[in-house]
């Protein structure tokens, strides 16, 4: 040991040699090399703690924790083309989760008092931990592959992704991350060339370098390959400015596709990150035997109370178009990934196979299209599946193929980005449609209930007392309809008004909603009032006026359903506001609406992204939305 290094500054240097040894080495790795490499780097994790608790060396042990998640066996780029077994998760993937466990409890307990202000040390380990958010154990269809951690992954009776998550709120200072760009486009189609001559030289040329330390190495070329085709993407005649950006894309490589997300930093330096290979994400246990179309449609609309999974029929201007079992699986493990509180927003709500008509740029350019009404692609020859419907286009399962979505052992197409995108509209569209349809189902059927009810008690003998209470409920019914007449008419004006922005008379249109609800609400309590009174002068056998009213007196319980979707909408945007959370995309931009349903796809496919992005926005949305009044969300 050299007499002038601290013994912190000593395991730095071992930690170094490691990764220099790593970079050099040729040897095949299998279970064994890597379990000794685990070992490997839980004794060198043990050393650098305990010299630390020493010394007290906080800039040395910083770049020690900032490069040792670095050197780990567990990662995408590390398994790349390893095919893994059941042994293998129970030894790397055990020894894995307990090794970088110890490594969040060490950050947990030293960093408050490192007082480290260099945000390049945070920002690496940031990094680093989702890198090695993984872990190899079996998925859904019992395949065991490298996956990202889940909540059942536990260290210490605490899921790992617990302690992560109060690792990136540590070292953000419970702010924000650094702000991103994510980039959606498509790539244009290309093949791996024969030959890559200076590919490095033509990326310096355009301004750029490249950072391909965390790329196996059978895969380097092709990703630089792949990062030159992006230094070079043009759109609307412009090249695209890559700076502070990241962009998840699904590149050929030797043998297939690799997805990759491409971060570049504000010095024009793009780090190439391996997500996972090309291949779809595994289908749903649910889905499982079901492999015909015609089963898995039932099985979707089954599962999500769907309206119907319906084909475009022949239009006009299109011939028709048919779901395929492969897309239809997809699907299926996209809208697995709803939350359980937003699958009722799905209820009654249809899929349509289609293709956007070409004079309609932005369908095609975005693949998919939400309507609670017909317009739009249904004008030219509506499909049989009602509204409101989703339509799939063919631009989700073929060019947005090209593009990536998810973290480090959870990535899928882009595609699948696309689909939760819509089904973010859902979320905040088709409640009011479903309010919609069960107001004109109580205006139908109950209406002749009360109308039969109304004709017997007309029959009835005509005494002071029954024609009393026969006229005090019959007002106060006429009160209740009144008031819910008007309360109807302030939950239509605020959906209208909030569905895709936050209006300037926001607090007028609230105001008045509430007063209209106050007043609905008020009315109820006197009609059933006088419904008891009323049947207590009838017959026993003939007693339903409050059998009757009790299901009319829903109406106020249903109308709230027409306003919600609008003011989950404003409270998003206001929260938005509140927490200093900015449109991460450009077609987030656009408006609140467009805002909240990147923000959703984003939420459901890259989740502990948006945690690390904006954890506080995160927490709302796990929180179901709440109003905001006092809210405050908590680290969980």
């Amino acid at each position: 040991m050299d007499p002038g290094l601290s013994d912190s500054r000593a395991v730095l240097s071992k930690l170094i040699e490691v990764r220099q040894a790593l970079a050099g080495s040729r040897v095949a790795v299998d279970r064994q090399v890597r379990t000794k490499r685990l070992k490997a780097m839980d004794a060198l994790l043990v050393a650098a703690c305990t010299t630390y608790d020493q010394d007290k060396d906080a800039f040395t042990f910083g770049d020690f924790l900032s490069q040792w998640l670095e050197i780990s066996p567990i990662t995408s780029a590390e398994l790349a083309g390893v095919a893994l077994t059941v042994e293998d998760g129970d030894a790397l993937g055990a020894g894995w989760e307990r090794v970088f466990g110890a490594y969040l409890l060490a950050l947990l307990d030293r960093w408050p008092a490192m007082s480290l202000t260099d945000n390049r040390v945070r920002d690496r380990i940031l990094a680093g931990l989702r890198r090695c958010a993984v872990t190899v154990r079996p998925c859904a269809d019992g395949v065991v592959r490298l996956r990202a951690l889940t909540r059942q992954d536990l260290y210490q009776d605490t899921a790992l992704p617990v302690l992560t998550r109060r690792v990136v709120q540590l070292l953000l200072g419970g702010g924000n991350g650094p702000g991103l760009t994510l980039y959606r486009y498509v790539l244009p189609l290309y093949g791996l060339p024969a030959a890559y001559a200076n590919v490095s030289r033509d990326i310096e040329g355009e301004g750029y370098t490249t950072d391909l330390s965390f790329v196996p190495a059978h895969e380097r070329d092709a990703v630089q390959y792949a990062i030159l085709r992006t230094t070079q993407m043009m759109l609307k005649g412009a090249p695209l400015d890559l700076r502070g950006a990241v962009w998840p894309l699904t590149i050929p490589v030797p043998g297939g596709y690799a997805r990759y997300e491409l971060i570049t930093d504000h010095d024009g330096r793009v780090r190439a990150e391996r997500l996972g290979d090309g291949v779809d994400r595994p289908l749903p246990a649910w889905l499982s035997r079901a492999r015909t179309v015609d089963e898995r449609k039932a099985s979707l609309k089954q599962t999500f109370q769907l309206g119907g999974v319906g084909d475009r029929p022949p239009g006009a201007k299109r011939a028709e178009k048919k779901w395929t079992a492969a897309e239809l699986g997809q699907v299926a493990s996209v809208l697995d990934r709803i939350p359980a509180g937003d699958r009722g927003a799905l209820t009654g709500t249809s899929l349509i196979r289609d293709f956007a008509l070409t004079s309609d740029e932005v369908a095609s350019f975005h693949g998919g299209m939400t309507h609670v009404g017909m317009g739009g692609d249904d004008l030219d020859g509506p499909p049989t599946e009602p509204t409101p419907h989703l339509h799939c286009y063919d631009v989700i399962f073929e060019q947005m193929a090209r593009m990536a979505c998810g973290p480090p052992g959870d990535s899928g197409s882009g595609g699948d980005a696309t689909v939760l995108h819509e089904i973010g509209h859902v979320v905040t569209m088709c409640p009011h449609e479903q309010a919609v349809r069960e107001l004109a189902r109580l205006r139908d059927k109950p209406r002749t209930a009360y109308e039969q009810l109304d004709m017997y008690l007309r029959s009835q003998p005509t005494t002071n007392a029954f024609v009393a209470a026969f006229t005090a409920w019959t007002l106060a019914y006429g009160a209740y309809t009144a008031a819910n007449d008007a309360f109807s008419e302030a939950a239509h004006a605020c959906w209208q008004a909030f569905r895709t922005d936050v209006p300037g008379n926001a607090e007028a249109l609230l105001s008045h909603y509430a007063e209209a609800q106050k007043t609905a609400v008020a009315t109820a309590e006197p009609t059933m009032t006088a419904a008891r009174g009323l049947d207590a002068l009838l017959p026993a056998q003939e007693r339903k006026v409050v059998l009757v009213t009790e299901v009319l007196l829903s109406r106020h319980t249903l109308i709230p359903g027409l306003a919600a979707p609008g003011f989950r909408l404003a409270r998003f945007a206001a929260y938005a506001r509140r927490v200093g959370f900015v449109p991460f995309t450009a077609y987030g931009q656009s408006s609140n609406k467009e805002f909240f349903a990147e923000t959703y796809a984003l939420y459901t496919t890259d989740r502990e992204r948006l945690w690390q992005l904006n954890w506080r926005m995160c927490a709302w949305m796990e929180d179901g939305y709440p109003a905001l009044g006092s809210y405050e969300p908590t680290v969980r």
